[in-house]
């Protein structure tokens, strides 16, 4: 167990006064860590740069006290020291997460505001205006008065843009009933982010780590992958996939069509990167099916695919 003894003993053995630091750390996660939550869920409007610096300093003096264990090793052999090493790892992590704390909100601020949609890049193109860009591009109600809100969220004046277009733009789609939200990725809703990142399903190896995938090879493998499901594949969604018996055999599987659809469409709605999941085809080839199918992406990228089952 950690007391003040341990406490003491370990400043005089390093030299470090770690009484002084979880003393820091437990104002940090008191004071400017609930204001950093609210700041990224949209609660609050703007946040003073205090919370982002005592974020900065407590994470240098965590790594200074990580490396005090590891230079004085030697003498930290009792239990104590390892309830204590366990403690100062347990914020060292928590930093950690605070600092990706964007991403576990999955929050979009841009450099004035918050935003829970979807921001992506966007170019102006020659002959453009903002508000043809708010009424055409992100279906905004009110154009004429909406197109504001992208000059002030991109810091662009009147002079700032011509007819000649080529000026880019941070855009963020309204927010609202049509707002994009995925729970199913960890990351700040930006771009191709919103698809996600997965490793390669063969677990390969490349640059002496796991083969991580692109954002799009993410979609393509799990659309793949969930079109091939079958019932109780999926020990965390054993319901999701087809059931084998409506399947089996040319003749049968014919008989299934509306349950294979419904199934298809069940599963693939499981996962919320993807949308408008539909069977174009199915049709008995020997003694197998073929199903041809459509599904987008929530970035409105249709993928075409078949699979023989």
């Amino acid at each position: 167990m950690i007391n003040l003894n341990t406490l003491i003993e370990f400043e005089r053995i390093t030299g470090k006064a770690i009484a002084q630091y979880l003393q820091q750390a437990l104002n940090f996660f008191q004071t400017d860590y609930p204001l950093l939550e609210a700041y990224y869920a949209g609660k609050l409007t703007s946040v003073k740069s205090d919370p982002f610096a005592s974020l900065a300093a407590l994470e240098t003096e965590t790594q200074v006290f990580l490396t005090a264990f590891q230079t004085h090793g030697v003498q930290l052999t009792n239990s104590q020291w390892w309830y204590l090493l366990e403690e100062v790892e347990n914020i060292d992590s928590r930093l950690k997460t605070v600092r990706n704390i964007n991403r576990w909100a999955r929050s979009t601020r841009s450099n004035i505001a918050f935003n829970n949609g979807m921001a992506f890049d966007y170019v102006m193109p020659a002959g453009q205006t903002m508000e043809r860009i708010s009424r055409d591009l992100l279906k905004d109600t009110w154009a004429d008065d909406d197109w504001a809100d992208i000059a002030i969220s991109n810091n662009i004046r009147e002079e700032d843009y011509t007819p000649d277009g080529g000026v880019n733009l941070k855009l963020t789609q309204s927010a609202g009933a049509a707002t994009i939200k995925v729970s199913s990725v960890v990351d700040s809703m930006e771009g191709k982010r919103i698809l996600g990142k997965d490793l390669h399903r063969a677990l390969q190896f490349a640059d002496n780590d796991l083969l991580t995938l692109s954002e799009d090879d993410t979609v393509f493998q799990s659309v793949e992958i969930l079109a091939a499901l079958k019932v109780n594949d999926n020990p965390f969604a054993p319901n999701d996939g087809l059931q084998t018996a409506v399947i089996i055999g040319g003749n049968r599987a014919s008989l299934n069509f509306p349950v294979i659809s419904r199934q298809m469409t069940a599963t693939f709605q499981s996962d919320d990167t993807l949308q408008d999941f539909s069977i174009k085809e199915i049709k008995v080839v020997n003694d197998t099916l073929q199903i041809n199918y459509q599904v987008s992406t929530r970035l409105n990228e249709t993928i075409e695919a078949s699979i023989i089952i």
